[in-house]
């Protein structure tokens, strides 16, 4: 094996984690190792600093102080500062800690985060750091949204099906300035996910429909990487939905870890170089994502279309239908499809161009004119032994438009009256 990340596997990876970015516009899940440079705690840091906002004996015995220094269950742990520290004292805590101004760089990974075309953010911080990105970055400022508010989880849920809802940034586990929101100790994380389940069953939902990409988590979480098995369990996709984003130390480690999360959680991790333990191989992750992501979105080749006649009524949720004639068959030529469910809610549609007469065998390049939200939505395909094939993904159907013989073939195809198709991807 070669370098740590240089490896084919981890290439291939990078690869696909940038076609997904710039053709699906995935979720980002943001943990806290992305908020470190601008100033916020890392978990054992937060430990400490809570540590020293003990009352001192002998209401705190230095017994007991010494053993919580030791305790590594973080959750329990902060479970007992909050009880030990009082109610009030614990939440002004948070709120003064995580409300400080994010000191945040043009340079830093946050920033270079948010450039990259991701639908919305998550995040189980709970501080600014986000925004202050955005702002730097000369980005719209996200929607900000509270897993902990009913009404936002339903506006955040409702617009990952709307193509032109403005990006949100969700705080899954609340935020500083409603100190009571926070999900941070023992107690906190058996309310929201286990005494009442509605929380796991939303979160389950969007890992199960939508492709998420982690960045700034270690993923031993036990709760998370549970949630993540069962979701993987569930759909049964035979490749990965999800990325993450990590640091590794080992090289011997690669092939072993990335085996594990792809099969046990249904993720694909993309590894940085992390011996040095200072998270510097992120920043090359994301420049070679931004680059990627970049080169795919240059102006493609503009494929022509043959001269048509105006079609007799514009169908303006479906642009193509109505302007190739409305056949499927034509001068010795036929249009067929057949279409499988890749994850729930995401569809393959193999799309098959091929002659009706031997005589006559399709040659040379067919045209296909997709969905305008399918990137690109014009594509050319080389005939291999009289047909020829595309295989397109998207949520639901379409109508596509094919020129062939030089653009004097013109076939249609509404791919939602496929009496084969699955139900959901023919309402979509």
């Amino acid at each position: 094996m070669g370098d740590l990340g240089k490896s084919d596997a981890n290439d291939d990876a990078q690869k696909e984690l940038a076609a997904v970015t710039f053709s699906e516009g995935p979720l980002a899940l943001v943990g806290a190792g992305l908020s470190v440079s601008a100033g916020m705690p890392t978990w054992p840091m937060l430990m400490t600093e809570m540590h020293a906002c003990l009352p001192p004996p002998p209401t705190v015995s230095l017994k007991h102080k010494e053993a919580l220094e030791e305790e590594t269950d973080f959750l329990w742990r902060a479970q007992e500062y909050r009880d030990l520290i009082g109610e009030e004292g614990f939440l002004g805590f948070l709120q003064r800690r995580f409300g400080i101004n994010p000191i945040v760089k043009d340079s830093d990974p946050v920033v270079k985060l948010v450039k990259l075309p991701f639908r919305h953010f998550m995040t189980t911080n709970y501080d600014d750091v986000l925004l202050a990105a955005h702002k730097l970055a000369d980005r719209a400022e996200p929607r900000v949204l509270n897993w902990s508010e009913p009404d936002d989880v339903r506006t955040f849920i409702a617009g990952l099906r709307n193509s032109n809802s403005p990006r949100s940034l969700l705080y899954l586990h609340g935020r500083y300035r409603e100190p009571k929101s926070i999900v941070l100790t023992d107690n906190d994380y058996t309310e929201r996910y286990v005494r009442t389940g509605g929380a796991m069953r939303r979160l389950f939902a969007i890992f199960a429909i939508e492709r998420v990409v982690f960045i700034g988590f270690s993923l031993n979480d036990p709760d998370l990487m549970a949630l993540l098995r069962d979701v993987n369990a569930t759909v049964q996709s035979k490749d990965p939905r999800h990325f993450a984003i990590m640091g590794l130390e080992s090289p011997i480690r690669e092939s072993v870890e990335r085996n594990r999360l792809r099969t046990r959680y249904g993720v694909q991790p993309v590894f940085y170089d992390n011996r040095e333990k200072d998270h510097r191989g992120l920043i090359d992750i994301l420049n070679n994502l931004t680059k990627r992501c970049s080169e795919s979105s240059k102006p493609q080749e503009e494929i022509s279309r043959p001269k048509m006649e105006p079609a007799k009524e514009f169908y303006p949720d479906d642009p193509e239908k109505g302007k190739w004639g409305g056949l499927a068959e034509a001068n010795h030529r036929k249009v067929s499809a057949t279409v499988r469910e890749l994850d729930p809610g995401w569809f393959e549609a193999t799309i098959t161009v091929s002659s009706t007469n031997p005589d006559y065998p399709l040659e040379g390049t067919v045209k296909f004119f997709l969905h305008p939200t399918l990137i690109p939505p014009a594509r050319k395909v080389e005939a291999v032994n009289g047909e020829a094939i595309l295989k397109v993904q998207s949520y639901g159907a379409y109508t596509v438009g094919i020129a062939a013989d030089g653009g004097q073939t013109k076939l249609e195809l509404d791919l939602s009256t496929l009496e084969d198709a699955p139900l959901l991807f023919t309402l979509n």
